[in-house]
């Protein structure tokens, strides 16, 4: 599938589009409840890898339930379920890297199109977006970061997507928004008739209520080839 005019702006996601959010997270999670076992000196009564996905289904980016969900699996130990608590919340960034092409994306996705403007539409709060975006070295890459709690509407919500085409002076029909989450990235482009570009690195399932993408990507490899030049990429069910 071919894109039949390039985007004047290309907006994108930042967690698990480019940089690897779910990973860096998986890996606090082993470490803090690693710390509650050896702070109560037993382990888990579950493998490590079923406890950090539980924790993830039931709150995926606090720490409130910390101490119930060690309890449930063996741990009732308050100092055990504070020291994770404590560690997990001062080491909020370690392990988060970007993809190892994320630089390269944005460079070439730039340079193949002259006047193109990129920026960048995240949710979270506003110190730790932010501080993840500086962390990481994006600013410079971005004309802005618009970011959900600093601006006062969060995606899906249109307003958002409505601010950031204002930002980068376009059209939504020349415009397209790149990200991994299909009811926040996709549904809020979508409603505001923004072409889309669903990052799946999983090989995820499409969720059928949602409108589908406009185009499929499995990787910025793919992102380069559909914004960098002309080759072919694997699309949705619709295109433009």
């Amino acid at each position: 599938m071919r894109i039949s005019r390039q985007p004047d702006l290309v907006l994108f996601d930042l967690d698990d589009t480019l940089c690897d959010y779910g990973g860096a997270r998986v890996t606090r999670l082993r470490i803090a409840f690693g710390l509650a076992e050896e702070t109560a000196g037993r382990t888990l009564d579950a493998p490590m890898d079923d406890v950090v996905a539980e924790s993830i289904r039931i709150q995926p980016h606090g720490v409130d339930h910390f101490p119930d969900l060690l309890s449930r699996h063996g741990i009732a130990c308050q100092e055990a379920a504070e020291a994770a608590v404590r560690w997990y919340v001062r080491n909020r960034f370690h392990g988060l890297q970007l993809f190892p092409d994320a630089i390269e994306t944005l460079e070439v996705v730039r340079a193949a199109h002259p006047g193109r403007r990129i920026g960048m539409v995240t949710n979270g709060p506003a110190d730790v977006q932010s501080a993840k975006i500086d962390l990481l070295g994006l600013r410079p890459y971005f004309e802005f970061c618009l970011v959900s709690d600093e601006f006062g509407f969060w995606k899906p919500d249109r307003e958002i997507f409505l601010e950031a085409l204002r930002l980068g002076e376009a059209a939504a029909v020349h415009s397209i928004m790149i990200g991994d989450s299909p009811d926040h990235d996709m549904l809020g482009a979508e409603s505001t008739g923004i072409p889309t570009v669903w990052m799946n690195r999983h090989d995820h399932a499409w969720p059928a209520p949602i409108p589908p993408p406009t185009w499929i990507a499995r990787d910025l490899a793919d992102v380069r080839r559909l914004l960098g030049h002309s080759e072919r990429l694997g699309g949705g069910s619709r295109s433009r």
